[in-house]
């Protein structure tokens, strides 16, 4: 298992490769960077997609609603990973940063890409969780395997939690988006 495990993040995109020369320390910076340009693609369509759905898959949100909602997300964003990478120790650090990586990567998958397929929709923030999110997360967290800055156990468990992560964090900026929107 372990053999198969290396192996799936051992052979690289070839597209990234040019992100080898990039200290790890500052490929991190890329998370927020992504996880920004990811919710410029989704906040200004998701009150109209939420409305067209057949089957109502979440409370429906005002666009100013979610804008708010995200603009916390990505700040937060962007303050964890200043804390993760500029003042704790690398290794809790770069921990709590990976830990954002997962929560997107799973995000990528669930809600995007299922709703896409599910309902044959586009799904606001697919087109950038397949094109960057999918391959940057691939990357990064073979990269941090590889130079020993994440352990297997450390993936497993990271991924382990993503999924509850995520819905919690999602929950809460949708409620401060609410309440600051009204």
């Amino acid at each position: 298992m372990h053999f198969q495990e290396t192996k799936a993040f051992t052979s690289q995109p070839e597209k990234m490769i040019f992100l080898d020369a990039v200290p790890f320390k500052q490929l991190l910076w890329l998370v927020p960077f992504f996880f920004m340009l990811h919710n410029l693609e989704e906040a200004p369509f998701m009150e109209k997609w939420s409305k067209r759905l057949p089957i109502k898959v979440h409370p429906i949100v005002s666009t100013k609603q979610f804008v708010i909602a995200v603009t916390f997300l990505t700040l937060s964003g962007f303050i964890l990973t200043f804390l993760g990478v500029e003042v704790w120790s690398q290794q809790s650090g770069y921990l709590l940063v990976l830990g954002i990586q997962m929560i997107l990567t799973f995000n990528a998958f669930v809600p995007h890409l299922v709703s896409t397929i599910r309902f044959r929709l586009y799904s606001p923030g697919v087109v950038s969780a397949l094109l960057i999110t999918l391959p940057f997360s691939f990357y990064l967290f073979r990269r941090a395997l590889t130079d020993n800055l994440l352990t297997w156990n450390q993936f497993w468990i990271l991924l382990g939690l993503a999924p509850f992560l995520m819905v919690a964090f999602a929950l809460l900026s949708l409620k401060i988006g609410k309440t600051l929107a009204t």
